[in-house]
């Protein structure tokens, strides 16, 4: 059974409360991640509005990159430099269950809006900080985006050393610290909202992009302390087709016989360059070179299907080809939004429950849309006040 996309069944966190002092990427899609599962996530933005409204991609003015990241929360206006926006944020935090924030470190406490702060007046209090580099060490206060974690991590160097080290790191946009990051405190927050179920006990979770990127490099991470021991083998690269590339990882003994019966080269699973998997590592160029030979007369789409019965192979494909293949569509791989300039396409949540809903929450919200809503519900008091 896959989410209920219409939402009949109530969201695992239906009931919670998250105040979401985020912005740009790590915490707003920590938070987008809490809407999807149910919780209540108000989003404060300064008179202004998150940077990420005014970024590109845009249509009408509106920022479809926003939309996907915060669709399913509700926006309050509030400016925290005054002393009217930090006394109403710390009323709102005294009705939260959580509160997720990706200021700087330091940055909240000058607001008033720390956790030492707003957990003496809320016991139980569950309190997520996202930042680069933690809230604690000589990094801390250190300014820092997902590039600048992916270069400080290892991760770049990491993946050119595959390059044979050729060459400088590779350019991009990609984002992978902060989805980690944001995935990660979302896991956080949810073992934590369980802790306090069995105890009442609130806590502090300091969630770092530098820790998150780290984790993702497993296998690198071990190989930089073995170095004279372990040969960097790099198994996963593209082969060129007649009209583009795939990939082929033949990892287990049944992948790579399967591989050899499909290429028509069952003489491979005996050949003692490719007999046993130290072997296949040690004469892997070897190999790629002779699959390429075979994959140059034939197009991306025919490799995959006649490699792929046994061997786990792809095409390299682009987004919207992706969004396009059987298995995506089947999966209801791209969902519905809309904001005031009409309705597109994001991601499914990842999060499939047989038993809770957690599907988007399609509505982007405006700039302040439902301030006196929200004052309104949490605080019981006059919404024109």
């Amino acid at each position: 059974m896959t989410t209920n996309v219409s939402g009949q069944w109530p969201g695992a966190l239906g009931g919670i409360r998250v105040l979401d002092f985020t912005a740009f990427v790590a915490g707003p899609y920590c938070t987008r991640l809490m809407a999807d599962l149910g919780a209540e996530v108000v989003k404060v933005e300064p008179p202004a509005g998150d940077l990420l409204r005014a970024t590109s991609p845009l249509l009408d003015g509106h920022s479809r990159f926003f939309g996907q990241l915060n669709c399913g929360k509700k926006s309050l206006q509030l400016d925290l430099k005054t002393a009217e926006g930090g006394d109403l944020a710390r009323q709102l935090a005294a009705k939260a269950d959580v509160v997720v924030e990706n200021f700087r470190p330091g940055v909240m406490a000058r607001f008033g809006l720390d956790y030492p702060t707003l957990s003496a007046a809320k016991p139980d209090l569950i309190y997520c900080s996202i930042s680069g580099y933690g809230q604690t060490g000589p990094g801390a206060e250190r300014p820092a985006f997902a590039a600048i974690v992916h270069a400080a991590s290892g991760y770049d160097l990491a993946q050119l050393d595959y390059q044979d080290g050729n060459g400088a790191p590779a350019r991009g946009r990609p984002v992978v610290a902060d989805i980690l990051a944001g995935t990660h405190a979302n896991a956080a927050i949810s073992a934590a909202l369980h802790h306090r179920g069995r105890t009442g006990i609130g806590q502090y979770l300091d969630i770092a992009l530098i820790d998150a990127m780290h984790n993702v490099l497993p296998y690198e991470f071990q190989a930089s302390q073995l170095e004279a021991q372990v040969r960097r083998v790099p198994i996963y690269e593209p082969i060129r087709t007649q009209d583009g590339f795939i990939i082929i990882t033949p990892v287990t003994q049944k992948n790579f016989e399967s591989l050899a019966k499909s290429l028509d080269r069952p003489e491979w699973i005996t050949d003692p360059r490719f007999k046993e998997r130290g072997d296949r590592l040690q004469n892997w160029p070897q190999l790629v070179a002779m699959v390429g030979d075979w994959a140059a007369g034939r197009t991306a789409a025919e490799c995959e299907r006649i490699i792929g019965r046994g061997c786990p192979c792809a095409r390299y494909q682009t987004i919207g080809e992706s969004l396009a293949t059987p298995e995506v569509v089947a999966r209801g791989g791209a969902v519905e939004a809309e904001d005031a300039a009409g309705r597109f396409m994001v991601p499914a949540p990842p999060l499939r429950m047989s038993a809770s809903a957690a599907p988007i929450r399609p509505k982007v919200p405006e700039l302040g849309e439902h301030d006196g809503e929200v004052i309104r519900n949490w605080l019981a008091g006059d919404a024109e006040e």
